[in-house]
């Protein structure tokens, strides 16, 4: 049995990544990208791995920290019966080092107490940089790899990995694509990792990459972003996930697992999903879909019977084109109003409205000197879509509607670039469809659908683009009667947008 030993061997990793903990600021581990993994979700991450086919292992180790993930997975292998195990293990931190040697002793003793061998090797080097890759080739990998985005024109990471796929979305990515890269036949990378490669045109390409070199096989989703790194040092904005991947398979089916924090993975719901319902087969983009529930897989498959897509109906969305940094001497106060339009900030949209008054601390103008042309738009009827959403609001999708009349004699408008904005590619929007298209964002289905699809608390124009829409007819049709209620009623609001799509209420 392993229990006693592995408790004595999990009480050391602790010990030894607490310590290191006391050597580092704060500032210093952001600055690498560190964030460490607990032993509860390095044992859980290691769990996901089944046993290799080859006798003797290799595991790769990208950014190894305290060891504490590769001492989780020589465990796990150990348990499965692989008895002679090699680890490479990366570490460009050259003081976490000792640390990181003492973490594999006690692993090497244990594995030389239960008659096995394990040897590791520890690279104090820049893993992106040397690419082991392309020398070598290992059977499992088990990575918590550094997050943080760089300059594409002072980085020596710009390019290190564009012989696999183009473009520069984040290091975490480029990390992925080498282990990935480095893994033999049928083995196996499981990951933690923010859920933001799993859409967006940011990281289309390293999608591609990925999901024809590998195979998802699990995917586990934390339905708390801030419960994974309980250091106070480890906050991290992003929502989190644990991928499983596997080197060159292909499966019909993945597993979706689902857990509010760290503390509960061990009762995880699972769920099991075809293929098809997870990686949107329908567009080029590859994005993969994550429901948290039963109820939000029955509401994925509801949203795939819709008739059209977004920019089938005929509708555009595109960013506002004022981006405020950038254009400070064209922003001026409310008050004045010589040869200025409004300039439509986040706080202007709230469900179904759109307004500027003018007398919110927050409003400003935009004044039309020369070349304002680029950074403003004809003054016609859109539905404003927020970019941006906090991660404590209830609500991702958040929009309301601009009609002309507002500013009723200006040929322009303003709409700053933390706004969507929507129309049709021909013609004018309507008032009726409009409201139409505003009460489809606002109701439930389509703000749950597109936590389906993304993780972010960014609205990208490019999910909205590709997503199941209702047609234009339908459209005009919940437009109008939404303009029958009185007021904005968000249970009426469903009512009205679930009987025109012939959408089952799911609680």
């Amino acid at each position: 049995m392993l229990k006693q030993p592995l408790i004595e061997s999990a009480n050391n990793m602790v010990s030894l990544q607490s310590a290191f903990f006391l050597t580092k600021s704060v500032q210093e581990r952001k600055a690498l990208g560190q964030f460490f993994t607990s032993p509860v979700v390095a044992d859980y991450m290691a769990s996901m791995l089944h046993k290799p086919e080859r006798r003797n292992i290799r595991i790769l180790d990208a950014g190894a920290g305290t060891g504490t993930l590769t001492a989780s997975t020589a465990v796990k292998l150990l348990e499965l019966g692989c008895k002679v195990v090699h680890a490479v293990l990366y570490e460009l931190d050259s003081t976490v080092i000792m640390h990181l040697n003492e973490t594999m002793k006690v692993i090497e003793s244990l594995y030389q107490s239960k008659k096995g061998r394990f040897t590791f090797e520890i690279r104090n080097s820049d893993f992106v940089l040397e690419r082991p890759d392309k020398t070598e080739s290992f059977d499992v990998s088990v990575i918590n790899p550094p997050y943080f985005k760089y300059s594409v024109k002072t980085s020596p990471y710009a390019k290190a990995v564009s012989d696999l796929y183009s473009g520069d979305p984040n290091i975490y990515a480029s990390f992925m694509a080498i282990v990935a890269a480095s893994l033999k036949k049928g083995g196996q990378m499981v990951a933690i990792t923010p859920r933001s490669f799993t859409n967006g045109l940011y990281f289309k390409n390293f999608r591609h990459y990925l999901l024809n070199t590998t195979a998802v096989q699990s995917i586990h989703i934390f339905k708390h972003r801030d419960r994974i790194f309980k250091n106070d040092a480890d906050k991290v904005l992003q929502e989190n996930i644990i991928c499983k991947f596997v080197k060159d398979a292909n499966y019909e089916a993945v597993e979706v697992r689902a857990s509010d924090c760290h503390s509960s993975l061990a009762s995880a719901t699972i769920q099991n999903y075809p293929i098809e319902l997870i990686v949107d087969p329908s567009n080029d983009q590859k994005l993969i879909r994550i429901p948290e529930s039963l109820t939000e897989a029955i509401l994925l498959k509801q949203a795939e019977q819709l008739e059209s897509t977004f920019i089938d109906s005929g509708y555009f969305i595109s960013t506002g084109p004022v981006v405020e940094h950038r254009a400070r001497d064209f922003i001026v106060p409310p008050s004045n109003q010589s040869n200025t339009v409004a300039l439509y900030r986040p706080h202007n949209v709230t469900p179904y409205t759109a307004l500027w008054t003018g007398k919110n601390k927050k409003d400003v103008r935009f004044e039309l000197q020369e070349k304002y042309e680029k950074h403003t738009l004809c003054n016609k009827n859109y539905v404003l879509l927020k970019r941006f959403s906090s991660k404590d609001e209830k609500r991702r999708l958040v929009s309301g509607v601009y009609l002309a009349e507002y500013f009723e004699g200006f040929e322009f408008v303003g709409f700053g670039n933390k706004i969507n904005y929507i129309g049709v590619k021909s013609g004018d929007l309507t008032k009726a469809e409009a409201y139409g298209l505003c009460a489809i964002f606002n109701g439930s289905f389509f703000d749950r659908y597109f936590r389906c699809i993304s993780g972010n608390t960014q609205v990208n124009a490019t999910e909205i683009r590709v997503m199941r829409f209702p047609t234009r007819d339908q459209v005009k049709s919940i437009g109008e009667k939404v303009l029958n209620l009185k007021a904005f009623d968000a249970d009426q609001n469903d009512v009205i947008v679930n009987r025109v799509l012939m959408i089952k209420e799911i609680i």
